[in-house]
């Protein structure tokens, strides 16, 4: 006698084979509804590539950004020199008249150089703040404005797709004869003088 776990079994397997077997028509009717769909490859892609390295060595704007900021950090470096030399300064002068000068002399003294070291303190961390805020600043104008000339660039050259290529960077290797950088340098700056005449 067949037990009900067993006519279980046999219900579901069956089941299970409908079930199949109805998918499968399923799937053959559709694939004769579904239009064969064409590519058009009439129209090839143009890309080429930008040693963006390169670009930063010799496009005009790159050099004018790299210029004010060097000038800033001598700058700054300057005024932490003159603060450092005041400084030594002091402290030689207290350490020299230190043991003919009274207890309250000393005390002052003393207090004036920590007073100093903690403004030299001060005054280096303003710099560096300040100078990381305007690199921040310079270096976003520099890449929303070469973005933007880049933009009409590869426009104007007729290229759907313009890759920056840099040693170590995603990109690994491409053909040099899809090397644009010379002619991009050129109008870059080109177009980055003439707005300097506007």
């Amino acid at each position: 006698m067949i037990s009900f776990s067993s006519l279980k079994q046999i219900s579901c397997l069956c089941l299970t084979c409908l079930l199949l077997i109805q998918c499968e028509n399923n799937a053959k009717k559709t694939e004769g509804n579904i239009p064969a769909v064409q590519s058009n490859t009439t129209s090839s892609i143009k890309i080429a590539y930008v040693n963006s390295d390169t670009v930063s060595k010799y496009y005009d704007f790159a050099a004018l950004i790299q210029t004010k900021l060097l000038n800033k950090r001598s700058s700054a470096e300057n005024q932490l020199k003159d603060k450092m030399s005041s400084y030594q300064k002091l402290r030689a002068d207290f350490e020299k008249a230190a043991p003919i000068m009274g207890e309250r002399e000393k005390m002052e003294k003393a207090q004036n150089i920590m007073t100093l070291e903690q403004e030299i303190m001060r005054v280096e961390q303003d710099l560096t703040d300040q100078l990381a805020q305007e690199e921040l600043l310079l270096t976003e104008s520099y890449i929303l404005k070469t973005n933007e000339y880049m933009q009409i660039i590869g426009k104007e050259l007729g290229y759907d797709f313009v890759l920056s290529f840099r040693i170590g960077g995603p990109m690994l290797y491409a053909d040099s004869s899809h090397d644009i950088t010379e002619e991009v340098i050129q109008l870059l700056n080109k177009r980055y003088n003439s707005s300097l005449a506007e």
